[in-house]
């Protein structure tokens, strides 16, 4: 019987590594829907686009019926900056502080005025 332990070990070893790597692939899929008027829903952390896609529409929606996808994205950061005006500005994959900046940029472009940032997220394994 004893003999069996060390066996047993290496097992539960191997089956918890595994366990991790399949939690870290799940999830890695988020989405962006915005409205004319800057509102904005989000996902992350889900399995397939067509599912992040579904959220981020929905979330936008409880405050616009003009909700539209502007993208998904999979294991990444996202950043949103938006102004009083209804302008905004979103920008991922370049790291927190460029994605802060062609956010604030791409607001500022939109014409927005006293555009900040207004949310970070991050989805899958960035």
């Amino acid at each position: 019987m004893t003999k069996k332990l060390p066996y047993l070990g290496a097992t539960l070893c191997v089956l918890v590594l595994l366990g991790g790597v399949k939690m870290a692939a799940a999830g890695a899929y988020g989405a962006l829907a915005t409205s004319p008027d800057a509102d904005f829903g989000f996902s992350y952390n889900y399995d397939d686009e067509d599912s992040a896609q579904d959220r981020a529409l929905t979330e936008c929606q409880k405050h616009s019926g003009k909700c539209t996808i502007k993208g998904t994205f999979q294991n990444t950061c996202v950043s949103i900056a938006k102004s009083s005006n209804g302008a905004m500005g979103w920008a991922w994959g370049h790291g927190k502080r460029e994605d802060e900046r062609m956010a604030m940029d791409e607001c500022r472009k939109n014409r927005g005025r006293n555009c900040e940032l207004s949310r970070r997220f991050c989805t899958g394994d960035p």
